[in-house]
C-alpha cells in the first residue's frame, strides 16, 4: 500500500518532470508525446543503472495508482478523438476518404503482418504488432500540415477524411483485437462469432444516438454552471465507459463512440472548452505511465527490429499510397503530399501497444512497448521534412517513372477520377455506384475469409470468387460509360480506342481484387505466398500498362511544337503636324429670310 507522502511525491514527480520533458520537447519540434515517453523510462521501476557505485532503480516503484490515473487519461484520449469525428465533415470527401483509408489500412496492416511473421509472432501479438506498423496519426498529419501553412491546400480536405475515416476503422480493429466477445485464449478460428456481437454493439450505440443522446444535450444545453456542466459530461463518459465494459467490450471503445455520437450536437465545443485541461493533465499521465512500461534493457533487440520497420513503412506509405491515391484521380503533388503526411506514427500506434501490453495471452510485450515507443519517435521526426519536400519528391517520380507507366497511370487517374472526385457535372455524380457496393461486399468477405477456417473459409472464398468475377463486368461497364464523355486526346492518346482504355483501366482494378482474394485465402495456411502474389500483380499491371502504351500513346505527342516566325512590317513614325493657329469658336447669329439688310 502505497502511503500518503509517497503518493503526492510520485504525482508531484510525474507532473513537473513530464512538464520539463514537454517543454524540451517542444523547443526541439517533437511531439510532447515524445517528451512523456522519454521522462515515463527514466523514472519507471524497469529503469535500473549504476552510476559511480550508485544504483538507481527508477522514481516510481509502485504504480497500482498510476496505472489508473493513466487508465482515465486514455479514456479522455479516446473521447476527444471520438469529438473529431463527425459525419458532417465526410459528406462531401466520404468517397475517396472512404477508399483510401481502407487501401491505407489494408496495406499497412498487411505489411505489419508480414513484419510479425517474418520476426515469428505469435497471432494475437501480430494483431497489435501490425497496428503499430499501421496506423498513422491524425494529430501528427495536422500539425506538420499546420505547420507548413498547407491548410489551405485543395487535398488537405481529403486529407482530413481520410484520417478521421482511418480513426474509426482503427477503432474497430481495436475492439476486435482486444477479444471484445470472445475470450483472449480462445481459438482465432472461432472469431467469426465477433460479427453478432459488434452487431449488438452498434445496435447499442445507434440506440443512444437516436433516443438518449437528443435528450441528454438538451439538458446539457440547460445548464449554465460551468462546474455542474462539467460534472455532468464526465459523468456521461465514465457510465458509458462502464456499459461497454459490462457489454465486454474495452471501455475506450466506448469513450470513442460517445465522442462520435456527441461530435454531432452542438454542445461539441463547449465540452472541448472546458475538459481539454482535465484531458491534457490525464493524457500526460498516460503517456508518462506508458513510458514506465518500457524496459530499456530492451532497446538494443528492438534496434534492429527499428532498422527494418522504417523503411518499409516509408515505402509503402511514400510510394505506395501516393502512387494509389495518383490513380484514383488526385495530382502527383497532391498525392506525394497525401502519402507522405500519412507516414508520421502517434497516438494511435502507442495505443495499440498499450492495450495489448495489457491483453491477456500476450507473450511479446516487453518488446512491443520500446519498440512502439522508439518507432514514433523516429516516424515524427521523419515526416516533417518528408512532407516540406513532397513537391520536390513528386518532381524527381516524375523523372524516374517509366514512360509507359507515366502515360497509362495517367488514363487511369483520370478516369478513376470522374467516378471517386467530388464533380460538379451532373453525368459523373453517381458513377462507380454498384462498384461501390459491390466492393464494400467484397472487403466484408474478405474479412470473413480471415476469420474463418475449414469449410467456412472455403465457402467464403468461393463466394469471394463470385463476387470478383461479377465486378470484373459490373466495373467494365461503368468505365466504359465513364471513358465515353473523357477527353483522352491532351494526355498523348493517338486513336479514339475507348476499349483499349476500358481494357485497361477495368483489368488493374480487377486484377487488384483478385489479388487480394489469393492474399486473404492463403495467408491461413502460408503467409510466404502473399509475397509471390504481391510480385505476380505487379508484373500483371506493367505488363498491362506497356501493351496500353503500344496501342495507344501517340509518338507525335513527343515532339516539340514547331515556332513560326511571322515577319513584322514596322511602321514608320507619322510626321508631327505643323503648329497652325486654333480656331476661335463664337456664337454666329443669323438673319431670317425677311429681314431687310
Amino acid at each position: 500500500m502505497v502511503s500518503d507522502a509517497e503518493l503526492m511525491f510520485q504525482l508531484g514527480s510525474i507532473m513537473l518532470l513530464a512538464f520539463i520533458a514537454a517543454t524540451l520537447a517542444g523547443r526541439m519540434n517533437q511531439s510532447v508525446m515524445v517528451g512523456y515517453i522519454i521522462i515515463g523510462v527514466l523514472i519507471g521501476p524497469k529503469m535500473s543503472v549504476e552510476l559511480f557505485g550508485v544504483q538507481y532503480n527508477g522514481l516510481i516503484t509502485d504504480t497500482s495508482l498510476i496505472d489508473i490515473l493513466s487508465s482515465i487519461g486514455l479514456i479522455m484520449l479516446m473521447f476527444f478523438v471520438g469529438l473529431e469525428f463527425s459525419f458532417s465533415k465526410l459528406k462531401k470527401t466520404r468517397k475517396p476518404a472512404v477508399i483510401l483509408a481502407v487501401i491505407d489500412t489494408s496495406v499497412g496492416l498487411f505489411v505489419g503482418f508480414l513484419f510479425a511473421s517474418y520476426l515469428g509472432w505469435p497471432l494475437l501479438d501480430s494483431l497489435f504488432l501490425a497496428g503499430v506498423v499501421a496506423m498513422s496519426s491524425t494529430s501528427i498529419a495536422m500539425k506538420i500540415l499546420f505547420d507548413l501553412k498547407r491548410m489551405s491546400s485543395p487535398e488537405v480536405e481529403f486529407l482530413i477524411g481520410l484520417v478521421v475515416v482511418e480513426t474509426f476503422i482503427a477503432m474497430i480493429i481495436l475492439a476486435v483485437a482486444s477479444g471484445m466477445i470472445v475470450e483472449p485464449a480462445a481459438n482465432p478460428a472461432d472469431y467469426g462469432q465477433l460479427i453478432l456481437g459488434i452487431v449488438a454493439f452498434y445496435g447499442f450505440f445507434v440506440w443512444m444516438a437516436m433516443w438518449a443522446v437528443p435528450r441528454v444535450v438538451r439538458f446539457f444545453n440547460s445548464i449554465e454552471n460551468d462546474e455542474l456542466f462539467i460534472l455532468f459530461a464526465l459523468g456521461v463518459v465514465f457510465l458509458t465507459c462502464g456499459v461497454a465494459a459490462v457489454m465486454n467490450v474495452p471501455p475506450i471503445i466506448g469513450a470513442f463512440f460517445i465522442g462520435m455520437i456527441l461530435a454531432e450536437s452542438n454542445v461539441t465545443t463547449r465540452v472541448q472548452t472546458k475538459l481539454e485541461s482535465f484531458k491534457d493533465a490525464f493524457v500526460a499521465i498516460f503517456f508518462t505511465s506508458f513510458g514506465m512500461m518500457i524496459d530499456p534493457a530492451m532497446f538494443d533487440e528492438v534496434l534492429w527490429m527499428l532498422a527494418l520497420a522504417v523503411p518499409i513503412v516509408l515505402l509503402y506509405e511514400a510510394f505506395v499510397i501516393s502512387g494509389v491515391s495518383y490513380l484514383l484521380g488526385f495530382s502527383a503533388r497532391a498525392s506525394t503530399t497525401i502519402g507522405t503526411s500519412m507516414s508520421g506514427r502517434g497516438v494511435e500506434s502507442i495505443l495499440y501497444a498499450s492495450v495489448g501490453s495489457r491483453v491477456e495471452g500476450i507473450t511479446m510485450s516487453a518488446q512491443l512497448n520500446p519498440f512502439a515507443g522508439a518507432f514514433c519517435f523516429v516516424m515524427s521526426a521523419i515526416a516533417p521534412p518528408l512532407v516540406k519536400h513532397s513537391a520536390k519528391f513528386a518532381n524527381a517520380l516524375a523523372r524516374i517513372v517509366p514512360k509507359p507507366m507515366k502515360f497509362s497511370g495517367t488514363i487511369v487517374s483520370r478516369t478513376l477520377g470522374k467516378a471517386i472526385l467530388p464533380s460538379s457535372l451532373r453525368l459523373f455524380k453517381g458513377a462507380a455506384k454498384k462498384t461501390g457496393v459491390l466492393l464494400a461486399v467484397f472487403l466484408v468477405t474478405c474479412v470473413s475469409i480471415l476469420l474463418t477456417d475449414g469449410l467456412l473459409h472455403i465457402l467464403f472464398t468461393a463466394i469471394g470468387a463470385v463476387i470478383a468475377g461479377f465486378a470484373f463486368f459490373v466495373i467494365r461497364f461503368e468505365v466504359s460509360e465513364i471513358a465515353r464523355h473523357v477527353n483522352y486526346s491532351n494526355v498523348g492518346v493517338a486513336t479514339n480506342d475507348k476499349d483499349a482504355i476500358v481494357r485497361l483501366v477495368s483489368g488493374i482494378v480487377s486484377g487488384a481484387l483478385v489479388s487480394t482474394l489469393a492474399i486473404v485465402s492463403s495467408w491461413t495456411y502460408t503467409w510466404e505466398l502473399s509475397l509471390f502474389v504481391v510480385l505476380a500483380f505487379l508484373v500483371y499491371v506493367l505488363g498491362f500498362m506497356s501493351w496500353a502504351y503500344k496501342r495507344l500513346y501517340s509518338a507525335e505527342f513527343d515532339q516539340p511544337q514547331k515556332v513560326y516566325r511571322v515577319p513584322m512590317m514596322v511602321e514608320e513614325p507619322p510626321e508631327p503636324e505643323p503648329d497652325l493657329p486654333k480656331p476661335v469658336y463664337g456664337i454666329v447669329r443669323t438673319a431670317p429670310k425677311n429681314a431687310r439688310l
